[in-house]
């Protein structure tokens, strides 16, 4: 539901207020009124964009941690151009007024509170402390800026006290406008910014493309110092060890924008990102030589409702602190690995196997026949997908669960939460010779089968995660399962293994009308044996939506049972 809303009092002019439904802080009414959840830290950070006609709030975040205004400056550098900390929410402000800000919160526009009845409250302090409302809670807003664009540049510097690198990075700040080329996706041509705006180019057509998947659209920036380094890379001075800078930045805007209008907030994203390295580096005075550059990572996090762009995510204690900062539980979010990769880039641990093909299958299958808004869970993360005679290795007719197993053991490494290899199947024998009495005597290289209690045994011992297991009699006892599968996937997130009769099967996800007791199953299903060419295995039905009926077949009224793997938490995996 979607409303023009007035501005304030006083002020012409429709305007839109929104707030994306933050889990556990802000929710919405009966009437689609945003409304502050009880029990919510007493002061957070409001980020999202502001526009003449919208104001968007996008994500809250946690602003008790001290010192105030560095934390508020560090969260400025990490959000994308287009986006910033707008106001503070302080949910126990007396009589539920928004009041003005404390010290530390330099000049923000919006000062928010929990109502008497609830509802979001907010005063817009650059308009004589206008009240705006109300607003409304929406699970996806719609924002003008809908296009991401990203870009990245590496720096070498040479080594010198903290003060003179610091000027070299402000001075590269500077002429970056100058000695830039932007290559767009689709495009040969490698224009400057005032070139772009000479010639008024249009954004290219692959950004519409790029909104609506919320993907990145990938921008790279080129620099006519660089000769033949690489497209990426921006080098300055010759030096042994030089001082390495790699700046990953982002900036939102709508499809409709020009190019040039996107080089030029790229190249503020960029501009920030240096500036902040400068800081980072003058902290260590006029005397101390820094030992090591900067770094920012983009992060993409199902918690927030954009992009974040962080350095220094390889200390743990700032990984600690920006959990809580955050938000976010107690697992590998900030990891370096978990960084989002370059478009085109492989996973830093990844295999070269295909991840997630089930995002391609939709949220219900065409063949639906339930309510037309069922509950939709998926896996959370990436992993990747196994099957047979994958690696060189002829396991068909007999290697399925080591397959499904092979594929949930990828999830784990690809959320950071194990480096360990990926096991072959001879290693999982192994294994199982090893801690398991029931397979002491099996044959390394046979052709023995395995199931899900053999796979829960070794995401234990070899990952040290404990499992659920799920013991169904058949597929109607299966189907009566349904709501604590559905509620493992909202819990825990892991690919599930399936042992279904003789068949073994990987769970990605649900699609349930519990009204209609309507349920259709996302399977990754580890029997293909051709080559990793997702359009074929689509087609093919290898990754789909499956009804009762495909299970039914396979275990002919024999036993379904489900390994459910559980996710870690702890600060050791922060």
């Amino acid at each position: 539901w979607r409303a023009q809303l007035p501005w304030g009092h006083g002020v012409r002019g429709p305007m839109r207020l929104v707030v994306r439904s933050v889990p556990g802080v802000l929710g919405s009414d009966a009437e689609g009124r945003a409304v502050v959840l009880e029990e919510v830290p007493d002061q957070l950070w409001l980020v999202g964009a502001a526009e003449e006609e919208e104001i968007v709030i996008l994500s809250a975040l946690d602003a008790t941690l001290t010192p105030r205004a560095a934390w508020l400056a560090k969260l400025e550098a990490a959000l994308p151009e287009g986006l910033r900390v707008l106001g503070l929410l302080q949910a126990s402000a007396p009589g539920g007024v928004p009041g003005s800000l404390p010290q530390g919160c330099g000049e923000l526009r919006l000062s928010a509170a929990r109502g008497p009845d609830g509802l979001l409250v907010v005063r817009d302090l650059s308009s004589s402390s206008t009240d705006l409302g109300p607003w409304l809670a929406e699970a996806s807003p719609s924002l003008v800026r809908s296009v991401c664009a990203r870009g990245r540049l590496a720096l070498w510097l040479q080594q010198g006290t903290g003060e003179r690198v610091a000027r070299q990075l402000q001075d590269l700040a500077q002429s970056l406008p100058q000695c830039v080329r932007f290559r767009f996706p689709g495009s040969d041509v490698l224009p400057t910014l005032e070139q772009l705006d000479t010639h008024k180019a249009v954004f290219p057509k692959a950004a519409s493309a790029a909104g609506e998947s919320r993907e990145p659209l990938p921008v790279e920036l080129l620099c006519d110092q660089l000769g033949a380094a690489g497209p990426t890379n921006f080098a300055t001075l010759e030096a042994r060890e030089p001082l390495e800078f790699r700046l990953d930045f982002a900036a939102y805007m709508g499809p409709s924008s020009s190019a040039a209008a996107a080089a030029g907030a790229l190249l503020a994203a960029a501009q920030r990102q240096l500036s902040a390295a400068a800081a980072s580096m003058a902290a260590t005075g006029s005397k101390a030589a820094p030992t090591a550059g900067v770094a920012f990572r983009c992060y993409r996090l199902p918690q927030l409702g954009h992009l974040l762009l962080l350095s220094e995510t390889e200390r743990q204690s700032e990984r600690v602190a920006l959990h809580q900062v955050l938000r976010l539980p107690k697992t590998p979010a900030l990891r370096p690995e978990c960084s989002l990769p370059w478009p085109g880039m492989p996973h830093p641990r990844s295999m070269g196997k295909i991840a997630n093909p089930h995002l391609d299958c939709g949220l219900r299958p065409g063949w639906w026949k339930g309510c037309k808004q069922p509950k939709t869970v998926l896996v959370q993360g990436l992993y990747e997908y196994s099957h047979y005679m994958q690696d060189n290795f002829d396991d068909n007719g007999w290697g399925c669960a080591y397959r499904s197993l092979q594929t949930c053991v990828s999830w784990y490494r690809l959320q950071a939460y194990s480096s360990k290899d990926l096991p072959s199947i001879r290693d999982i024998q192994e294994l199982l010779k090893r801690i398991d009495e029931a397979h002491k005597d099996i044959v390394i290289g046979s052709k023995k089968w395995i199931g899900t209690v053999e796979g829960m045994y070794l995401l234990q011992d070899y990952l040290g995660v404990d499992c659920r297991m799920l013991y169904c009699q058949d597929s109607a006892d299966f189907a009566s399962q349904v709501p604590q599968v559905i509620k493992h996937f909202e819990t825990e997130g892991t690919p599930v293994m399936m042992g279904a009769g003789e068949y073994a099967y990987t769970l990605v996800g649900l699609c349930y009308d519990e009204a209609a007791g309507e349920a259709a199953y996302l399977i990754v299903d580890p029997h293909y044996t051709g080559a990793d060419d997702l359009k074929t295995i689509l087609q093919k039905g290898w990754v789909g939506w499956k009804n009762m009926a495909f299970f039914e077949k396979s275990t002919q009224g024999g036993f379904i049972n489900l390994c459910l793997p559980m996710v870690p938490r702890g600060a050791e995996h922060v």
